[in-house]
């Protein structure tokens, strides 16, 4: 059975729309998992009302996207857990069914990553392919990565278990990557399916401003400090904390940018240090040359 685990804050009209969606779905089992992160626009009651088979679990305050998924995942019942973030909606009606088959044909693969188009359903979500293959050449292919998306994906709930789930202390950004390399680390595989798509319709949240100048540069010196030796962690932050610098001082956000180092330093000390081992590395970087190679023999 799938466990199809959808978090939300605020979006009532867009998770009533992909409840719509999923519910239309052919060809598997699937249970659904709401878990509204104290929206105050009256989300739960709408989906209590138009989709009471639905699991609906409501936080008592705002916690964010990582503590939400993690309440969703604990709850599910099933083999696969299948994350869809509320601003998407499902084209194809057997997207599970073939999040399944993925599975059944494929039994060493750990997660799938889904392909992120615009809501006009032709063009590619740029913003979010953070994948170690370029965006040009691989949107259509099949390939393994380093990297999934929160917007739409699919793992075996063991082995997001084992791994940790998502990294709380982030509360939201960069927690797809750090996920990510946990799953990689114990042994994981993440497979980019292009035939599993789904539509973005990017209903930004209203603090993507502070998610830039705040979450982003904080998170990158907690995914260094959780995942990496002590060297290749200098060597990961040292850079973007400069260019973070560099964008705060230009923009005059350096305010955002003192209270993000203040807050990485003070979460720092309840950061699970535990560095990757070096195969990891090894893995993802033959990940990134996989398309040179592909380039080579072409």
């Amino acid at each position: 059975m799938i466990s199809v685990v959808i978090p939300s804050y605020n979006r009532r009209e867009c998770i009533l729309t992909l409840l719509s969606d999923i519910y239309s779905q052919e060809g598997a089992v699937f249970e659904v998992i709401v878990v509204d992160d104290c929206s105050d626009d009256n989300t739960a009651d709408a989906v209590s009302q138009q989709f009471p088979q639905a699991t609906l679990l409501i936080n008592e305050r705002n916690l964010g996207p990582c503590v939400t998924r993690n309440r969703g995942i604990r709850t599910a019942k099933g083999e696969w857990v299948v994350g869809f973030d509320s601003d998407v909606t499902l084209p194809d009606r057997r997207l599970l069914a073939k999040a399944v088959k993925a599975f059944s044909e494929s039994p060493d693969i750990t997660g799938l990553a889904f392909r992120l188009l615009k809501k006009d359903g032709k063009s590619e979500d740029l913003e979010r392919w953070w994948h170690p293959l370029p965006i040009e050449r691989f949107a259509n292919q099949q390939f393994l990565t380093s990297y999934f998306s929160g917007t739409a994906y699919a793992f075996r709930k063991e082995a997001l278990v084992a791994a940790g789930m998502y990294p709380e202390i982030f509360y939201m950004h960069y927690e797809e990557i750090e996920l990510a390399l946990r799953i990689i680390d114990q042994g994981g595989k993440i497979l980019h399916c292009p035939d599993l798509v789904v539509l973005h319709h990017a209903n930004e949240v209203s603090r993507r401003s502070e998610v830039n100048l705040y979450y982003k540069p904080r998170n990158q010196i907690l995914l260094a400090m959780s995942c990496y030796p002590l060297w290749k962690g200098l060597a990961f932050v040292l850079p973007r904390i400069f260019y973070q610098f560099f964008l705060a001082a230009k923009g005059g956000h350096l305010n955002h940018f003192a209270r993000a180092m203040g807050d990485a330093l003070v979460k720092s000390r309840a950061v699970s240090r535990c560095p990757l081992k070096s195969d990891t590395f090894t893995i993802i970087q033959k990940l990134k040359m996989e398309g040179c190679d592909i380039k080579c023999e072409s």
